[in-house]
């Protein structure tokens, strides 16, 4: 999923920490599932391969507040 290759910045880190417990699990899972296949230097199955309609942005709502947070924080700190 597209969300699982994201630059892991403090937002993306403390976003996946408020990740539901069912999704947390299933993105280690594919992160660990494609490292290991990495070293294996072997290819995932095509049809295990996630396909375009199923592709959501599950960190997106997570993320969106996490720097909506931040920001308001860092506007009452110059105040």
């Amino acid at each position: 999923m597209r969300d699982d290759t994201l630059y892991e910045n403090p937002d993306v880190k403390e976003a996946v920490q408020r990740l539901p417990e069912p999704l947390y699990h299933d993105r280690n899972f594919r992160i660990k599932r494609a490292l290991d296949l990495s070293m294996k230097q072997q290819i995932l199955p095509k049809d295990q391969w996630t396909k375009y309609e199923e592709d959501v942005l599950y960190l997106q709502p997570y993320l969106k507040e996490v720097i909506r947070e931040r920001k308001e924080k860092e506007e009452w700190q110059r105040k």
